[in-house]
């Protein structure tokens, strides 16, 4: 199990809803863990965002980074923070979503918002849907909604101009999109494997999402979605799947500057150490390969990262620190090439 600074606890899985297959006994053989860092506080919000494990997203309305929430030292929180290319700015909206951890984000810039949806707080999964209007957040009542989750993997379909929806805790393996108005679960032949956290990015490139691995027993899968099917990709080259590891965000993104898919994480899947180092991977559409830039952030578990579109890079930020006292609180920009620490 990966090692943080408190105690895991686990959450029980809930089963998915309707016909679409639930939590099978893998993945509940390894209860999905909390990082215990303190009394989960309501309205919690520190001065500074970090550290803490979340999720971030581009808001192309404002041209800034965005973050929500998220579990850090201090409990669970419900503040709001942009990223403008060199500061984290705390945000003061007039309304927001109760606390949470685990929530999936994702960009609607064919409606000019951001879309968040479920999350988890206090062991409680939830199935609420917020807009970001750049301003502020509203809550949404639509008639159809995916069933209450964490760790659902949300990216945008530019394509179809929706925002598609995979699995997560309590959601088995379904597939979902959101037109702006309504959730609508998708019949595609074939599926998934049911998991958490898996990453998921849309491959403008090709046109289509891409979903890599998940907590469940190390899943090292790659999977495209067109619209209307999942099909398995069988690539070359893997990154490694994760292995009995702490269930966090583990995003993956669309470079449109160098367009390819990429992600980083910590090398070990299981007891992560001083000695693990971050690893950069990116996906062309027919395999994936491992970086080897100059300058590598220090190691950290579930980071939040976004392709910044104003400043063409990705910035990654965040995290929880994979030994006592590691560092969490530096920004990073990936120029396709190297690593450059953005902020202290």
């Amino acid at each position: 199990m990966r090692r943080a600074t408190g105690i895991l606890t686990a959450v029980v899985l809930l089963s998915a809803c309707g016909t679409v297959a639930g939590p099978t006994a893998s993945e509940t053989a390894t209860p999905p863990p909390t990082l215990s860092v303190g009394t989960p506080t309501p309205g919690f919000a520190r001065p500074t965002p970090w550290p803490r494990v979340t999720n971030l997203v581009y808001d192309s309305t404002t041209r800034l980074v965005l973050m929500f929430g998220g579990l850090g030292g201090g409990g669970t929180t419900d503040d709001t923070w942009t990223w403008d290319g060199a500061t984290w700015k705390l945000l003061h909206p007039a309304s927001n979503p109760p606390v949470r951890e685990g929530a999936g984000l994702a960009a609607d810039p064919g409606h000019s918002v951001v879309v968040l949806f479920g999350g988890r707080n206090a062991g409680n999964l939830r199935d609420d849907t917020w807009l970001w209007d750049g301003s502020n957040w509203k809550q949404v009542l639509p008639v159809h909604s995916p069933s209450p989750r964490t760790g659902a993997a949300l990216t945008y379909d530019p394509v179809r101009h929706v925002v598609l929806l995979f699995g997560g805790e309590g959601g088995g393996n379904d597939t979902w999109t959101w037109d702006g108005i309504d959730w609508t679960q998708q019949a595609p032949l074939t599926s998934p494997p049911p998991r958490a956290y898996g990453r998921l990015a849309f491959d403008v490139a090709r046109g289509v999402g891409l979903l890599f691995g998940g907590d469940v027993l190390g899943l090292d899968d790659t999977w495209e979605w067109n619209g209307t099917n999942w099909t398995r990709m069988h690539p070359a080259n893997t990154p490694p799947g994760w292995s009995t590891a702490t269930r966090t965000p583990q995003p993956m993104v669309y470079d449109a500057v160098r367009h390819v898919v990429m992600f980083v994480g910590p090398q070990q899947r299981t007891s992560l150490s001083a000695d693990d180092t971050m690893e950069t991977w990116t996906w062309d559409g027919a395999t994936w390969t491992r970086h080897a830039p100059a300058t590598t952030p220090p190691p950290r578990d579930g980071v939040g990262l976004a392709f910044d579109a104003a400043r063409g890079i990705v910035v990654m930020a965040g995290g929880w620190p994979v030994v006592q006292n590691g560092d969490v609180t530096s920004t990073w920009g990936w120029d396709g090439a190297t690593w450059k620490q953005l902020s202290a």
